[in-house]
């Protein structure tokens, strides 16, 4: 065996080579040249303006080349994540993968009845607390809509249950720039300052903007204050092709690369170096239903096209996964959601988020976040891929049993079957008569099952009480000004 040998050969799903990337890239930078995007916000026109970009009509911005290559020049290419006490929790480069639950679904299936209900705060905590409890879950969003709270202030309301039931890091929404301010000192609070925050973030924010090319100024407002303060934030460049995109998969990619490209401009024009995270994948119209379907194989194809750029570019990534256009927790959920975690490991995304959403991001299930966390411990076993190392081609142990031994009770065995073979906690394997004895139940039930196990094993850590107190205050300060 040569020296230099791979010692882990490891799978990836790969489509561009490097021209095709410069040709998108090409194509992206003569799209803000000549197209350009429309910003509704001054401060970030100020900061086009004086970078040399050119505005027309209508607050219609023209982007030369020139001034996006040097915005790239200046983003991190790695992002450090903690968790609520400060540990380094996700390191977002290369293709490291991370999942997490996805955010604000106005409905949920009640854990209880089964029956699909509108969303309340005790559904926040409650989903916040099992994805801490999950091993295979890394950080944590909303996963509803609490309809029991002031609209207005139902952000802020988030935020508090979730950093009250999880230590694990926290990605969140924020309806406006108070919204956002307010989250952000209740943060630092967490943290024990802003400066500790800024040193050892443990929260990421969502932003997006409109598309085909328009940045609103709520959007660029939140996006600004995150770059100005060092908070990570994901900025989310979707396009559905057929409607606000082309028809066409590369049409669609490369508008939605080139808004990619106009936010990192304005992001690192209000901070050089300031941590992002960006995403630029396709879905198409359903022309059938008039929907925007959460998943489909031209997702799985532009996801792996939007992480090439970013890494073409040296940015880390969010993407979609553990998701199912399914109304319901059955078959057609467990193939979209072993699809699309499996495709997303395979993509390298590094941030991936929605895992435990069903009907298109409209309702979230609890018994199908469990499931999720099992699909991820699967997919991670294969991303793991073969050790070829001397000790993992056991020549000399081959040798030592000889043609007709065994290797049951060997030493080598029991080193490393553990880690070489992955063993479910919910899938079942046992022959049918084992099964029937414990009572022939069904995945969803053995997944509501381990959900009523972390319910009633695991207890979240608490906050310090003047912790709590300073979370109380900032909300009742929002509900004054509201």
């Amino acid at each position: 065996m040569r020296n230099d040998f791979l010692v882990r050969c490891q799978p990836k799903l790969s489509l561009l080579d490097e021209e095709q990337k410069r040709e998108i890239h090409l194509a992206s930078l003569n799209v803000l040249e000549r197209t350009g995007i429309v910003v509704h916000d001054e401060e970030s026109l100020r900061l086009l303006r004086e970078a040399g970009c050119e505005i027309r009509e209508n607050k219609r911005v023209h982007i030369p080349p020139a001034v996006v290559e040097e915005a790239l020049r200046s983003v991190p290419p790695r992002i450090s994540i903690y968790d609520r006490d400060a540990k380094l929790s996700m390191l977002l480069e290369g293709r490291k993968s991370y999942f997490g639950t996805g955010s604000d679904t106005p409905n949920v299936i009640d854990f209880e009845t089964g029956r699909r209900r509108k969303a309340v705060l005790a559904d926040v905590e409650r989903a916040a607390l099992l994805a801490d409890g999950l091993s295979e879950v890394d950080f944590v969003m909303s996963m509803g809509l609490a309809s029991d709270v002031p609209a207005e202030l139902s952000d802020r309301y988030h935020f508090a249950a979730m950093v009250s039931n999880s230590t694990k890091p926290i990605m969140f929404t924020a309806w406006s720039l108070d919204g956002l301010r307010d989250i952000y000192q209740m943060a630092a609070a967490v943290a024990g300052g802003e400066e500790r925050l800024r040193r050892n973030p443990f929260i990421i924010h969502y932003a997006e903007p409109i598309a085909p090319f328009v940045h609103p100024r709520e959007s660029l407002e939140k996006l600004l204050f995150c770059a100005e303060k060092g908070i990570p934030v994901e900025y989310h460049c979707i396009s559905m092709g057929g409607t606000t995109a082309p028809a066409t998969l590369a049409g669609s990619v490369v508008q939605a690369n080139a808004r990619m490209l106009s936010g990192v401009v304005i992001h690192q024009l209000k901070a050089k170096g300031a941590p992002l995270i960006v995403q630029a994948p396709v879905i198409f119209f359903d022309m059938r239903t008039s929907l925007m379907p959460y998943f489909g194989p031209e997702w799985c194809v532009s996801a792996a096209t939007s992480k090439e750029m970013a890494m073409f570019y040296g940015i880390p990534t969010f993407g979609k996964a553990g998701v199912t256009d399914s109304k319901v927790f059955d078959q057609q959920a467990g193939i979209e959601i072993g699809m699309s975690i499996l495709a997303e490991n395979l993509v390298g995304n590094n941030l991936i988020h929605d895992m435990g959403y069903l009907e298109s991001g409209l309702t979230s299930c609890l018994e199908s976040l469990v499931v999720c966390s099992e699909v991820v411990s699967m997919a991670r076993r294969i991303m793991r891929g073969i050790d070829l190392s001397p000790e993992h081609f056991c020549l000399d142990l081959m040798d030592r049993v000889g043609p007709e031994g065994n290797y049951l009770a060997e030493d080598h065995t029991a080193r490393h079957f553990r880690r070489e073979f992955w063993f479910p906690r919910i899938l079942d394997r046992y022959p049918y008569e084992a099964w029937m004895e414990e009572g022939g139940k069904t995945l969803a039930e053995k997944a509501h099952m381990e959900a009523e196990r972390v319910f009633r094993e695991h207890v979240p850590k608490a906050l310090q009480p003047e912790i709590r107190e300073a979370l109380y205050e900032t909300l009742e300060k929002g509900k004054e000004r509201a």
